[in-house]
């Protein structure tokens, strides 16, 4: 028989709140973002868990409860600490700065050359419904006319490599996971037809995030290929890492660093190959210039390992920066500076939601509404794809101008994902015009 005795000598923070009826009480703090309550559990005495517990200064007004003791982490301040464990806290936390300089980490190194003037000056948080309608339709105008000489450079490739062939077929997974799954399958597949799965070569992923692409990369290294590594790039550190199921482990490298700061050719993996292949799974926004930037500095620098071209799954148009934006020449060649750049990323969220609103509460009556423009729902769509597309073209010309030959494909059908349009970049032959 269990000792009653126990209870009272359980550490303070295993002893969990209970309601009368026997069941965890749950934090009662409201995440906005997923407007909904916290399901964190409390403990005894508390009515919010350790994360969202008032910071020092925000006394209960319930007797007898004391003052908490956390404040926000002085490395970020997006998540609390106690006060009275700081000292030990700075030393784990996440935020906190690298205990020395990496060898590759050049702060700023990509950001953008020197000769690039910042465009002049925008209006700060400046939004479409303050955009007067005559500037607006002139920009729509603009975006149209550019889009109908480029429309045919995107072509549909959707191929698959047999590497995933298996794990495409275990019924037990999700409609989530056989979405990602699909699009790595496809990414390596352009890798294969396109030649870059060769011998002696590094690969490197950009934004790896939990490493699913470099896995199944790995596995193809190991079982197809010789003397060829797989880096895997990212400024954050996530847990449950599919790159730390990969058995052989000197074929694979991680690194923390943002790609804005990242010398790559320093990276001393890639000495061992004579050869260099960038990918990216959906590389948000300003990330995709930054690697562009990347790689092309690597060519430059002219050293062994000869960077071959980089194939990117691209996603999260809105999050570009005029400052790191690898296109800015085609734009100002065909009349459009940075204040028509950060207007067309206002509208390419119309590619995904043209209303604002999600789908499933869409009544069938809005796409035949009229916004202020004269648009329908499926016009501000197509005019958010145009958007897209146009920087993405964008970024394929200032690859074009540094020697690759860069193509747009439609790498999976867009009931998978909307977002599915990859650049292929494969470097042009030397003695080739």
């Amino acid at each position: 028989m269990a000792d009653p005795r126990a209870a009272e000598n359980e550490p303070e923070c295993k002893k969990m709140k209970h309601s009368s009826s026997g069941e965890l009480v749950r934090c009662k703090y409201f995440v906005q973002r997923k407007k909904r309550l916290c399901k964190m559990t409390v403990g005894a005495g508390k009515e919010y868990c350790g994360e969202h517990e008032p910071t020092t200064g925000n006394k209960s007004e319930a007797p007898g409860e004391a003052t908490t003791d956390r404040i926000p982490c002085p490395l970020d301040p997006k998540h609390t600490v106690s006060a009275a464990k700081l000292e030990k806290h700075l030393k784990i936390c996440n935020a906190r700065p690298p205990a020395e300089q990496k060898p590759y980490i050049v702060p700023g190194i990509n950001c953008t050359s020197d000769d690039e003037d910042d465009g002049g000056p925008v209006v700060e948080g400046e939004k479409l419904s303050d955009i007067p309608v005559e500037q607006l339709q002139s920009l729509i105008a603009k975006v149209n006319l550019i889009y109908q000489t480029a429309e045919p450079m995107i072509k549909e490739q959707s191929p698959r490599h047999e590497i995933l062939t298996q794990e495409l077929t275990v019924e037990h997974y999700g409609p989530q996971t056989l979405k990602h799954l699909i699009q790595s399958s496809a990414l390596l597949g352009l890798l294969e037809q396109h030649a870059f799965l060769q011998n002696d070569t590094a690969f490197v992923e950009f934004g790896a995030g939990k490493g699913q692409v470099s896995y199944w990369l790995a596995r193809i290294v190991e079982t197809q290929l010789q003397n060829s590594k797989v880096l895997l790039v990212d400024r954050a550190s996530h847990r449950h890492k599919k790159d730390n199921k990969i058995e052989t482990r000197d074929i694979v490298q991680r690194v923390r660093a943002d790609i804005a700061d990242l010398e790559l050719m320093r990276v001393d993996l890639l000495g061992t190959c004579r050869q260099l292949a960038g990918i990216g799974k959906h590389l948000c926004g300003s990330a995709t210039d930054l690697a562009l930037r990347c790689l092309v500095r690597s060519r430059r620098a002219n050293g062994a390992t000869r960077v071959k071209g980089c194939l990117f799954a691209l996603c999260c148009h809105h999050r570009c920066e005029w400052r790191t934006f690898a296109g800015k020449q085609f734009l100002r060649e065909h009349g459009l500076g940075r204040v028509d750049f950060e207007r067309i990323m206002r509208m390419v969220s119309w590619a995904v939601c043209g209303t604002g609103r999600s789908r499933e509460r869409t009544e069938p009556e809005d796409s035949e509404k009229r916004d202020r423009c004269g648009l329908t729902r499926l016009e501000r769509e197509a005019i958010g794809r145009r958007c897209k597309r146009l920087l993405d073209i964008a970024r394929a010309k200032y690859m074009e101008r540094h020697g690759y030959e860069a193509h747009l494909k439609y790498y999976v059908p867009s009931d998978v994902t909307l977002e599915n349009v990859a650049l292929v970049c494969v470097e042009r032959p030397p003695d080739s015009s």
